[in-house]
């Protein structure tokens, strides 16, 4: 039986933006950070995330990380939310 279009699940490889909140934790010192990586998954963000944890963090021995929010951006954006808030 061939597949027709409908039935072929078609898996984009294209880069994402994603935010990543996470806390760092090394030794008493905790530091919040929020940064935006683009990648294709999950698993893939998590692998962007460690390279910049560990150009962030050289030389320190552990480094205990919480993430607090991994998610997609979307991109419709509401205008009318920034009325009147700011000047360009």
């Amino acid at each position: 039986m061939n597949n027709t279009w409908e039935d072929i699940s078609w898996e984009t490889t294209e880069p994402k933006e994603w935010l990543v909140e996470y806390l760092a934790r090394s030794g008493q010192e905790v530091t919040h950070h929020i940064t935006a990586l683009y990648g294709t998954s999950v698993d893939n963000i998590q692998t962007l995330l460690m390279n910049e944890l560990r150009r962030t963090y050289v030389g320190v021995g552990e480094i205990e990380v919480t993430i607090i929010r991994m998610e997609e951006v979307g991109h419709e954006a509401q205008a009318l939310v920034f009325s009147g808030s700011f000047t360009p």
